[in-house]
């Protein structure tokens, strides 16, 4: 009997102490420390924070529609209009200015990325002169690569182009007899300046500044307008393109 007795007692003992252990409830620093115990262990700064929602995301803008526009390239210099892009059937197609009339003025489309609005070709709707129909930069000749720097005189004409990829380094098509790129522009969303850039063939980004030779009624582009000027005897001046209603 005094056996099961004491048996009783000590499982009534490891009963009490197993619930202590379990008890959710915690002492105090300060109650440890009047024990002769060490305080707490911190807590991690993130038992502090509360938990975050469950799948909450946050919202992705939407992407913007490509943007299509439609006009006439205008050629601008000191604030002032010089004309519009010409449209000729023959010889020198769009590198020169129209005097003959409206019904002589290029027309264009272009459409472009307004998260991007880089890259693009602007394409001819009413040309005259037969394909290609991209309005861009190329070479007179396949002789040599045209490469546009700072110092130098060598120029790239602005004329009807074949298609080239986006970022493309000088290329000669099928059927073509020079180097073109055609996807060279950039546009201003506000004001509608187109911008060109063209990429030599090591893959460089000179300046690419769209020149106007009055004398030849010519346009073109070159890397450096004052090299340009001091190797010929008809200077040109450095001008601006826009996209203008039709």
């Amino acid at each position: 009997m005094m056996n099961l007795k004491c048996s009783l007692l000590l499982w009534v003992i490891a009963v009490c102490i197993g619930l202590a252990h379990s008890s959710p409830l915690q002492e105090t620093n300060a109650q440890r420390l009047a024990r002769g115990l060490p305080p707490n262990p911190p807590k991690f700064l993130r038992d502090l924070l509360p938990t975050p929602a469950l799948g909450a995301r946050s919202p992705a803008p939407s992407p913007h529609p490509p943007v299509t526009l439609t006009g006439k390239l205008e050629v601008r210099s000191g604030g002032g209009t010089l004309g519009h892009v010409r449209n000729w059937a023959t010889g020198g197609t769009i590198s020169g200015i129209n005097f003959l009339g409206a019904d002589q003025d290029l027309l264009v489309t272009l459409t472009y990325n307004p998260s991007h609005p880089t890259e693009f070709d602007i394409v001819a709707t009413n040309a005259k002169f037969p394909a290609p129909l991209n309005v861009g930069a190329g070479s007179s000749s396949v002789a040599s690569v045209p490469t546009l720097a700072a110092g130098v005189k060598s120029s790239v004409g602005f004329t009807n182009v074949a298609s080239t990829p986006p970022g493309s380094r000088p290329v000669i098509p099928p059927k073509t007899q020079a180097y073109v790129e055609s996807a060279i522009w950039s546009i201003d969303p506000t004001t509608h300046q187109l911008k060109a850039q063209w990429i030599n063939n090591d893959g460089s980004k000179p300046p690419t500044v769209l020149a106007y030779d009055i004398r030849a009624n010519s346009l073109f582009f070159v890397g450096d307008i004052n090299a340009w000027n001091a190797n010929n005897d008809t200077p040109a001046s450095a001008v601006n393109l826009f996209l203008v209603p039709a």
